[in-house]
Parts: C-alpha cells; sequence; structure tokens
C-alpha cells in the first residue's frame, strides 16, 4: 500500500477516535427550589491532541440539558482542567451558587467562563469560609 493511500485511513482513525471523547454527566446539583440546576460534565479538552479531559460545569433551566461545549440552552459555563472531585459547588440562595476549585485564580475564578448581562444566576468564585 502506498502512503498517498494510508494518510486517509490513518486521519480518519484519529478523528473517530477524537470522536468519541467523553461528554457524560458526571453530577446534577439542583437548586434548593428545583427551578435551575449546574450539570458537571466531563468533556473532551480544548485544543489538545492527545485525549485529555476537562471538568465542565453548565448552569441551565430544570428540565434542559447541556452539551460539551455548546453555549445552547445555558446560564452560565465554566471548565478547569483537572479532577472534578476537587471542585466545590454549593447554592447559597435560589440565584445564587459558589464554585471553587484550586486551579481558579483567586481574583476572577476560571480561566473558561461563560455568562450574559441578565442571567437569573450568579456564580460566586471563592473557596469555602
Amino acid at each position: 500500500m502506498k502512503f498517498a493511500t494510508l494518510l486517509p485511513l490513518v486521519t480518519l482513525g484519529f478523528l473517530a477516535s477524537c470522536a468519541t471523547q467523553p461528554n457524560e454527566v458526571v453530577t446534577d446539583l439542583y437548586s434548593p427550589s428545583k427551578r435551575y440546576h449546574v450539570e458537571i460534565r466531563k468533556c473532551p479538552q480544548v485544543g489538545s491532541l492527545v485525549r485529555g479531559e476537562e471538568v465542565q460545569a453548565t448552569v441551565l433551566e430544570a428540565g434542559r440539558v447541556g452539551v460539551c461545549h455548546s453555549s445552547v440552552n445555558v446560564i452560565e459555563q465554566f471548565s478547569v482542567n483537572s479532577p472534578e472531585d476537587q471542585l466545590e459547588l454549593k447554592w447559597v440562595s435560589e440565584t445564587q451558587l459558589r464554585a471553587w476549585h484550586p486551579k481558579f485564580n483567586p481574583s476572577y475564578g476560571p480561566q473558561t467562563y461563560v455568562f450574559g448581562q441578565n442571567d437569573p444566576v450568579k456564580v460566586i468564585f471563592r473557596p469555602k469560609i
């Protein structure tokens, strides 16, 4: 077999292996009145050529689901490239969620953060006191 014939097969195999990376919900935490929830999802790491994973937290209205790296239906969303067992989440009130991870910057929180101006839920990035 010639190299020119093998290259498309190798490329297709690489793309197929990238497409099968995780997109699974690890935890789903509802607000006190269950009007909102935050999904913690294992997602493929953006920009990684190897099978890296990141943890994505997505705040949604009850009954809606998120998808890795999509802002459809999202109220707020952030990611961290570390294990989910170090991520602290707690609903402080119906419209405030406290989130912290040791990799967050104490001044502003995670590196990747999606939010809107008039969102009904506010995520506060600070450690447990």
